[in-house]
């Protein structure tokens, strides 16, 4: 049988675990080659607790060359354009074409789009602003923090929120708190509306516990050197500012013509597969609307881009060899949020269920925050 040849973009969470699960399936059935401008894989759920000293660079990241010893030939360039009728991919330094193409780029950071948000705001959403926001934090004690979201949609919907329960923590623990108010803005209705308003409620009551201020419905508009500006009118003054950035789709995938009137690439929701047939988008890239849901579209966040991956390394690997049963993906995920001194909370949900989503919302305890580690060391220890 002749082999195939099947390109990942972008190696996170969902094209890290495609890339494995092919290998694992398919052996020397397959050529799997994966398209990467990092040489390292960097595990985003772990910035917050590197935001505060918790973890080092080094135990956030791994060496994608290992996977060299799986049969993943891993490329570290830069993808310049895409072909999804052709199946091409040109990067900066060469151009590849395979038979199926698994679409895994994330998310683009557009910090520009908000005039003063490059110069004054600080963000966790790559290593390197996580590193220099934890060196702000670091020197902070006394003052005012805010906390925000600048638009919407943007992956990890705690994360957020888990920055403002941990640097409570942090400033707790330092002895410094009374010296610091935090602030939280954010353009939507209630914390976390993904999950539904009650489990809101609960996420606003342990704000309010912790003495940090919540401001719904406020949108960005500029960032100045000492206050925030909202389209409301509204101002909001600051010492130490932590902002989402505006996200978008990579720009290769929009000038591929790739993507629709949300911004994202359309799949079918069962298959992931985009109009293109043998072209799957999987993870943040991905549009997948959520009619029955508490918001329009699926949230963005890694638990949905590992469980798209294993459905589409899956159905994939059994089009190829030319047997197996193929899977659907089910819509479900969970996911942590760290509330600090020592606890995390747990959701978990069906969020394609009808007539609405069915989320399970657990209380924040120690053992939620063990398991949490422990989620962290089987990541980083599995797939590598």
């Amino acid at each position: 049988m002749e082999k195939k040849d099947i390109l990942i973009l972008g190696c996170g969470i969902g094209g890290l675990a495609a890339a494995n699960i092919l290998a694992d399936k398919l052996g020397e059935k397959a050529n799997i080659t994966v398209i990467e401008k990092k040489k390292y894989f960097q595990f985003p759920p772990s910035y917050p607790w590197l935001m505060i000293g918790k973890r080092t660079q080094d135990q956030v990241q791994k060496d994608l060359s290992v996977l060299a010893g799986k049969g993943i030939n891993v490329v570290n360039e830069e993808i310049t354009s895409i072909d999804p009728v052709r199946k091409t991919v040109a990067t900066t330094v060469s151009e590849y074409t395979g038979d199926f193409l698994i679409i895994s780029l994330g998310t683009q950071y557009n910090p520009d789009a908000i005039p003063g948000f490059s110069e004054y705001a600080h963000h966790i959403y790559d290593l390197d602003s996580a590193i220099s926001f934890r060196d702000a934090v670091a020197d902070f004690d006394h003052g005012s923090v805010a906390i925000g979201i600048s638009r919407l949609p943007f992956k990890c919907p705690a994360a957020p929120y888990e920055v403002a329960f941990l640097l409570d923590d942090y400033f707790s623990r330092k002895g410094s708190r009374g010296n610091i108010q935090i602030n939280f803005y954010t353009p939507e209705p209630n914390p976390v509306p993904s999950v539904g308003p009650e489990i809101g409620d609960k996420v606003l009551k342990f704000l309010g516990s912790r003495g940090i201020n919540y401001s719904p419905r406020m949108k960005l508009k500029e960032v100045r050197k000492e206050n925030l500006v909202f389209e409301s009118g509204d101002t909001m003054d600051y010492d130490l500012l932590f902002s989402v950035p505006p996200h978008a789709a990579p720009e290769p995938v929009v000038k591929a013509g790739m993507t629709d009137s949300t911004g994202w690439v359309p799949v079918n929701v069962k298959n992931l597969e985009t109009k293109f047939p043998g072209v799957f988008a999987i993870g943040d890239v991905a549009s997948i609307p959520t009619p029955k849901g508490y918001v329009p579209y699926l949230p963005k966040a890694g638990v949905f881009a590992h469980g798209q991956a294993k459905v589409v390394a899956n159905n994939i690997a059994k089009t190829i060899v030319g047997n197996g049963k193929k899977k659907e993906w089910d819509g479900n995920g969970a996911c942590f949020l760290e509330t600090g001194h020592g606890k995390s909370a747990f959701m978990e949900g069906k969020f394609l269920e009808e007539p609405k989503p069915l989320i399970d919302f657990r209380e924040p305890s120690s053992m939620w925050h063990v398991q949490k580690v422990a989620f962290e060391k089987y990541w980083m220890r599995h797939w590598f």
